[in-house]
């Protein structure tokens, strides 16, 4: 009888219903935070994620978390940059009325007026939940994700569900003109937020603030949406299709993706080398990207919600 009590209960305790039940989550709880490969500051920055993203809590060490964000990526950050919720919570906030901070840069103070004490920085695509307290002289007021309340411009966020409603079917042109926001800006390993942004974190921003949620690592895009053909520039590639760097598959070996950028049409692209620039993709131009060998395309427009690496905000069970 004992044996059968122990088997009934190892059953409830480490079935995938028990599992999926003792799942942790929480929102990232500053502008930006890190993603390291392990639970040291020393170890490699694999990614980013920024204010508001929701993110299952996965391990910890010591007052190190393991997580992974809404496309699946894995890394580790310290417990100060996030904030748990219970299942209850989570679902209050997917509830609750979001901001969506749309200019570079902004300060969440503790008073509505210029000077205030701050209380945090926010980055353009940071997530915040509305206060329930009235407007004041321009300032909306905002709960970040730790529970503290404060102020920001009310001209520097909208309404999140509205944002990402119009950007639900973006065009080439609009990713595009997403992208040209971040000219100049500088290359960051990792990086994905206006701090600074490696290759695939340009292309994941730039999408995510048109309303979808790509993979991480240009490696992972290249393997989503619909190939194209790279060899003709001119003739295949437009406005917001993706265009890969690197080595080609052989008969011995597989293809290696090392860089990404974002096509602009007319032969051109932009992309974040060094710092976020544009280039040409045509040979013999004095502007002409020739760092790397075209390895492939891809279009990501008209894919949205029709294979798990492309997948609208809106959809997104996290985040409504």
């Amino acid at each position: 009888m004992k044996k059968v009590l122990l088997i009934f209960l190892s059953l409830i305790l480490f079935s995938p219903l028990r599992a999926e039940a003792r799942k942790s989550m929480a929102l990232v709880s500053v502008s930006v935070t890190d993603m390291k490969k392990s639970p040291d500051y020393q170890s490699e920055t694999v990614s980013q994620a920024m204010m508001g993203t929701p993110v299952e809590v996965t391990g910890k060490e010591s007052y190190w978390y393991s997580i992974v964000t809404p496309e699946g990526y894995e890394g580790w950050t310290t417990e100060q940059n996030i904030a748990l919720f219970s299942e209850d919570g989570l679902e209050e906030w997917k509830q609750a009325e979001r901001l969506i901070v749309k200019d570079y840069f902004i300060l969440v103070t503790e008073a509505p007026e210029e000077g205030a004490a701050v209380l945090s920085d926010c980055v353009m695509g940071n997530i915040l939940e509305k206060d329930n307290a009235p407007e004041q002289k321009g300032f909306t007021p905002v709960i970040l994700p730790d529970g503290r309340k404060g102020f920001v411009p009310a001209c520097s966020v909208a309404p999140l569900k509205e944002w990402m409603e119009k950007a639900a079917a973006p065009t080439g042109d609009d990713i595009v003109s997403t992208a040209k926001l971040f000219t100049g800006f500088p290359y960051l390993w990792g990086g994905l937020s206006p701090k600074g942004m490696d290759c695939s974190g340009l292309v994941k921003l730039s999408y995510f603030l048109n309303g979808i949620i790509l993979l991480r690592d240009a490696s992972q895009q290249i393997e989503t949406g619909g190939a194209l053909d790279a060899g003709d520039i001119m003739g295949n590639l437009q406005a917001g299709d993706l265009v890969f760097f690197g080595r080609s598959a052989t008969d011995t070996r597989g293809r290696s993706v090392s860089h990404v950028g974002i096509c602009m049409g007319e032969g051109m692209m932009i992309h974040s080398s060094l710092r976020v620039r544009i280039n040409s993709l045509l040979p013999g131009r004095s502007d002409s990207y020739t760092g790397k060998k075209i390895g492939g395309a891809c279009r990501i427009l008209g894919h949205q919600d029709t294979e798990p690496g492309i997948v609208t905000v809106l959809k997104h069970p996290w985040y409504f």
